[in-house]
């Protein structure tokens, strides 16, 4: 696996975590190639970690099977946001292209409602919020579960069918907001220029938002004594 190419995107662990890979860098002493990456969902304060491209390309076992120790996950897309805010921190964010990937090319490697906290959940459901509506929509029109297994389609509409009701009702006050970043896909710079806001003041309001949709996530799971965050793995 020497040759490996590690290409900027999403990749999986074999333990489940998801992580993304920003680029590639040599040791000009030794020569050593290393996979510069960071973890998903993305932190409030950027953390960058490296890992050997040997290491990186290695196999383990689990459970009695070879596994890859980084699948690639090739139909897991990164926001406008997330670019922006590598090119920020300085790293080269991965090139756009004008082709939209159409809802039923494959089936995603994202897995629904399968976030560790609610916080994570919120930033899932937000992110990934315009691909899932025309997802739904095609499935819908098509009366087929296009790209997409029947139980992921359940979790997908319930999912939409709840933050759209939210921000129809008790979370109203961030409908406006919520239209500009994730569906019509302005940046936080972006949205803080349209506005004339600070940055930071852009960053507590979303803060507020997934906040508050993650209290209202929570309170709905216990209400009805069912989790949907992932759960721990049992020995």
């Amino acid at each position: 696996m020497a040759g490996r190419r590690i290409c900027a995107g999403y990749y999986r662990r074999y333990d489940g975590k998801t992580v993304y890979v920003i680029s590639t860098a040599t040791d000009a002493d030794t020569g050593e190639e290393s996979v510069i990456w960071t973890a998903y969902p993305f932190a409030d304060v950027p953390g960058y970690c490296t890992s050997s491209k040997k290491s990186f390309c290695s196999f383990v076992e689990l459970n009695g099977e070879r596994k890859a120790k980084y699948k690639r996950l090739t139909n897991m897309k990164i926001s406008e946001a997330a670019i922006e805010r590598l090119e920020d921190e300085g790293f080269r964010g991965p090139a756009r292209k004008r082709h939209r990937r159409q809802p039923d090319e494959a089936y995603d490697s994202r897995e629904y409602q399968q976030a560790a906290t609610y916080h994570a959940y919120v930033k899932d459901i937000c992110e990934h919020y315009t691909f899932d509506r025309s997802k739904y929509r095609l499935c819908v029109v098509e009366k087929r579960y296009a790209a997409i297994t029947r139980s992921d389609f359940a979790k997908l509409k319930e999912d939409l069918r709840f933050l759209d009701n939210a921000l129809k009702t008790v979370l109203s006050e961030y409908k406006d907001y919520f239209q500009e970043r994730f569906v019509e896909g302005l940046s936080i710079r972006k949205y803080a220029e349209a506005h004339q806001l600070n940055r930071g003041s852009v960053d507590h309001l979303q803060k507020k938002f997934f906040s508050a949709l993650a209290r209202l996530l929570k309170e709905r799971d216990e209400a009805e004594g069912k989790c949907r965050l992932r759960q721990p793995v049992q020995n």
